[in-house]
């Protein structure tokens, strides 16, 4: 049986296929990301690690004495202590 504006909810709804009422050489894809969207990559990975309450109440005030990122407060200290 061939669909038409009729029958067509009532076919779908009984899980008939219904495809032969739409033209899909006309579909249009929308929604997804955009071409270059979004944040670019830094080259830097994510580590998580637990730390003490104390210890990071000292690195937030730090961060906001420097008005910098926690993460380059974080950074900037494990830095020379890796190299010995």
């Amino acid at each position: 049986m061939k669909t038409n504006a009729k029958n067509l909810e009532v076919r779908f709804d009984a899980g008939e296929d219904v495809l032969d009422y739409f033209d899909a050489t006309k579909v249009t894809r929308w929604g997804g990301a955009r071409r270059r969207a979004g944040r670019k990559p830094s080259g830097r990975k994510q580590y998580v690690t637990r730390l003490s309450p104390t210890l990071i109440a000292a690195l937030k005030a730090r961060a906001r004495r420097e008005k910098r990122p926690e993460c380059e407060v974080v950074e900037s200290l494990l830095t020379p202590a890796l190299k010995k």
